[in-house]
């Protein structure tokens, strides 16, 4: 491989070699494959044994490995990380101009898995300048890893030719016109609307679970629950309207749904997550409308799905109301200087609305407690995306044109996005055009 100059900005000598080996998108993944094609692999086990590596640092965009050789000889290697490839430098300066043998032995320990994604290092436009990094990006190094991570209020930072975090999981279509779900049914007994929130493993879909309870003496609340109705454990003893029992099906039907995606792991989840989402927000188009007739509703925080199997805590029970109108998702892009933010906005009828937290399917807005259901699944996924980190995206600025033509040009087709004005600081309609005349 030819070599390649040594980038501006880095602690080496301007004349250092570096050593170019190509890596597999995505993750920009280097593999022991890969790396046995530039260099004489040693035969047997006992050829690979003894090597201590260590990460060491990671400054002017450069990650610094000390190795050492069985026959205690150290030296250092500098790696720095490109969109497809991975240049080597080593302070025995490669004489050959080829791969030398301390570079090999010391990517070969770093593999230990038989490969290692460099994309954690990619940071274009952040790492070069050491006060850049450190105000954006967290960097924490071990002897056998070095973590980068964006700062938390800066939320998902996009990266140049990378783009954002996860974004390739939301394709974007155009939402369909907002229908308002028809009302209608009569009233039913408690039903209790069971979520959790966050990102762990015990995240499950959003589940409508009828429970028996008792009111209290003015018959205006329920003070205590007795029992959840489940197929295999049915509360028997009640009459059931048409209206309940068409509630008690979807709460069957949902069930089933959350216990199928919650039993799944790995790449299985995450195929079926998008399939059973979509027949999810259907129940609850189709339950709601009932749920509005009803005298006692309910919200029920569960940390595990088995939490579902007896009664609910009285303690993690919420009122609920419900409302039909549903919420629009749009988002707001802001100018600091050196960077962009860009949030997302939840608005019904033009109101933005107030939340901590929240989980799959829905809002539960803080200022008026209304339970809003989201118009759509790619609505939902996307929102939840953007406040998974921090609430917020972040680009650099001289990010802008490549952050507009890989994502906000395709996000402003599909949503409304405003554009918060410098000099009135009033919100006004995003226009790529504009804003690139009045930053510069």
């Amino acid at each position: 491989m030819p070599a390649k100059q040594t980038k501006v900005g880095t602690i080496l000598d301007p004349d250092t070699f570096f050593y170019t080996i190509p890596l597999e998108l995505p993750n920009q993944r280097l593999t022991r494959e890969i790396l046995g094609k530039h260099f004489p692999m040693p035969k047997g086990r006992r050829a690979h044994m003894g090597i201590d590596a260590e990460y060491k640092s990671f400054k002017n965009g450069l990650v610094s490995v000390s190795v050492k050789l069985p026959d205690n000889s150290e030296n250092i290697l500098f790696l720095h990380v490109g969109l497809t490839e991975l240049d080597i430098a080593c302070t025995c300066g490669m004489p050959d101009r080829k791969l030398c043998y301390h570079a090999y032995m010391g990517l070969y320990s770093l593999t230990w898995h038989h490969y290692l994604d460099f994309d954690r290092y990619y940071w274009p436009g952040f790492t070069a300048d050491e006060k850049v990094k450190d105000k954006f990006l967290t960097t924490e190094v071990t002897k056998n890893w070095i973590s980068v991570k964006s700062k938390a209020k800066y939320g998902n930072i996009f990266k140049s030719t990378i783009g954002f975090e996860d974004i390739e999981k939301f394709p974007l279509v155009k939402p369909a016109m907002v229908t308002t779900i028809p009302t209608g049914g009569q009233q039913a007994i408690s039903y209790c609307l069971t979520y959790n929130v966050g990102s762990h493993s015990n995240l499950h879909l959003p589940v409508l679970m009828p429970c028996l309870g008792v009111t209290n003496k003015h018959n205006d609340e329920v003070v205590s629950f007795k029992q959840f109705n489940r197929r295999d454990k049915p509360v028997v003893g009640v009459i059931y309207s048409i209206n309940q029992q068409q509630l008690n099906e979807i709460s069957i039907q949902q069930f089933d749904i959350a216990k199928r995606h919650y039993g799944l792991t790995g790449e299985g989840k995450k195929q079926e997550a998008a399939k059973a989402k979509h027949e999810m927000l259907n129940l609850w188009e189709r339950a709601i409308p009932l749920l509005l007739n009803e005298k006692y509703n309910y919200r029920y925080y569960t940390y595990w799905l088995k939490y579902l199997k007896d009664k609910p805590r009285k303690a993690d029970i919420r009122n609920c109301r419900y409302s039909l109108e549903k919420p629009a998702l749009s988002f707001i892009l802001k100018f600091h200087q050196d960077h962009f933010s860009f949030v997302a906005v939840v608005t019904v009828n033009g109101k933005p609305l107030k939340f901590k937290f929240k989980p799959h399917l829905f809002v539960f807005d803080d200022a008026t407690e209304l339970c809003y259901l989201m118009p759509s699944v790619q609505d939902d996924d996307f929102l939840m995306w953007v406040l998974s980190n921090n609430k917020r995206l972040t680009v650099l600025r001289e990010h802008l044109n490549e952050f507009h033509d890989t994502f906000l040009a395709k996000v402003s087709s599909s949503y409304p996005v405003a554009f918060i004005d410098l000099k009135s600081q009033k919100a006004v309609p995003y226009n790529f055009e504009m804003i690139s005349n009045e930053i510069t």
